[in-house]
């Protein structure tokens, strides 16, 4: 039952096209673990909270010009007592750039 939830949650927050997210991401890649693991990280120092990257479970990106992309992904993250959780977060960055240079644009819990 658990798993049918956190796909039919996945299902409602799905950018659909909208946004002009265009290209459905690889969430096994080891590209795409690290930006989900930059937004908990980011957002955990930024908001001082316990939060640690588990995986992502969907992931689009589009074009934001001058060869940065922005990443829309669900993802879930357990807090300091090990309860899961999913969040939508959005990201911009530069494929291949230093992690100083990318941006959490938000991040929110999906419930």
């Amino acid at each position: 039952m658990v798993v049918t939830l956190a796909a039919v949650t996945a299902l409602l927050v799905a950018p659909a096209g909208g946004g002009g997210y265009t290209t459905a991401e690889d969430v096994s890649s080891d590209f795409i673990k690290q930006v989900g693991k930059f937004a908990v990280t980011v957002y955990k120092l930024a908001r001082g909270v316990s939060l640690y990257y588990v995986s992502t479970s969907q992931c689009w990106s589009k074009p934001a010009g001058g060869g940065a992309d922005d990443y829309w992904m669900v993802l879930t993250a357990t807090n300091g007592a090990g309860a899961a959780g999913s969040y939508v977060a959005t990201i911009w960055g530069i494929p291949g750039s230093e992690s100083k240079t990318w941006k959490l644009l938000s991040f929110n819990a999906t419930s």
